[in-house]
């Protein structure tokens, strides 16, 4: 009980000040979820409860028997999370708070995501993009424009649109809430303001708002991969992409980005259609007037990667995030 009150006050400090923290531990040990105490969080003057667990959480089977229990006004409090372990948590449901002052809370009204390695405060996401859960593909798809040709954000919202392949009615909505996040100015001068934030945005709007919606075919491709004909705009996503950047992973999972038809590129690769293949053939989802260049590839490459939640794969993501974006 001591070890875990010690935990809980020690998580609860690293909160930055503008949320206020008021937390009831249980005295009596119950061995259901949830029940070691309850924890109110007010921010901007709305106060959050949840019932809380307070646990050491070293393994992804640590996390397993919290699951069936979670729900949006449950939160974990737990010592530091490996980027694997929180983000297990995300796809999950299961709100946290550790102690080494990350926090990714969504309950439906309320998104906090606080990464601590950023402690500068105008670094935190409260209530992004209106309370909802995250970038919806729109703005994901704005957003990768912006970050792989910074340029484009002083363009028209017409060729906005055209680079990013979006609506233009999407670019006033989307340059409008990351404007509200400060992460770009859009006054006289347009300018990004927090372009390593954008980063951490776009990997995770990548995986949950780009990536369910890639659609394309999976096929099994036999040989080298550095011998799958390539034709103009077809670029490299995921682990090809890293080994490119890096020299240093070898693939085993392809992506390919294209331009062409399907079929037609199908016809190319000539590659039966497998729902397990090791070769993901997908549209490109951004427009075609957006100029490729390394950092490009980088992003595509880091998103992919972080997705796969493969260990291995997440610390060359790590490399290609330092050496180019």
């Amino acid at each position: 009980m001591a070890r875990q009150s010690a935990l809980a006050v020690n998580a609860l400090a690293l909160l930055p000040d503008h949320i206020k923290a008021d937390f009831v531990q249980n005295e009596c040990v119950n061995s259901e979820h949830f029940t070691d105490g309850e924890l109110c969080l007010t921010v901007s003057g709305d106060e959050y409860p949840f019932y809380v667990a307070v646990k050491t959480i070293h393994r992804k089977e640590s996390l397993s028997s919290l699951l069936a229990d979670t729900a949006p006004n449950t939160l974990l409090i737990c010592n530091r999370l490996t980027p694997y372990l929180a983000d297990i948590c995300m796809e999950n449901g299961v709100n946290f708070i550790d102690s080494a002052g990350n926090v990714r809370i969504n309950n439906g009204t309320l998104h906090i995501w606080i990464e601590s390695k950023k402690p500068n405060p105008s670094q935190i996401d409260i209530n992004l993009a209106s309370k909802s859960n995250t970038l919806g593909e729109g703005a994901a798809k704005l957003l990768f424009a912006l970050l792989s040709s910074p340029d484009v954000l002083n363009l028209s919202y017409r060729e906005i649109a055209e680079y990013a392949n979006i609506s233009l009615g999407m670019v006033s909505k989307g340059l409008g809430i990351l404007q509200a996040e400060s992460l770009i100015s859009l006054g006289d001068t347009r300018r990004v303001l927090d372009a390593e934030r954008m980063l951490d945005l776009w990997v995770e709007a990548y995986r949950l708002s780009i990536r369910p919606k890639l659609g394309g075919i999976r096929l099994q491709f036999e040989g080298d991969w550095q011998d799958v004909p390539m034709k103009e705009n077809d670029f490299w996503g995921g682990e090809a992409a890293a080994e490119k950047l890096t020299h240093y992973l070898h693939p085993q999972e392809l992506q390919l980005f294209t331009r062409q038809p399907l079929q037609k590129k199908l016809a190319q690769l000539k590659c039966r259609p497998n729902p397990e293949g090791n070769l993901w053939l997908v549209p490109a989802f951004w427009g075609a007037k957006l100029a490729w260049s390394e950092t490009s590839q980088a992003l595509l490459a880091v998103a992919e990667l972080e997705a796969s939640k493969d260990s291995r794969n997440i610390e060359v993501a790590r490399m290609i995030h330092e050496q180019y974006l």
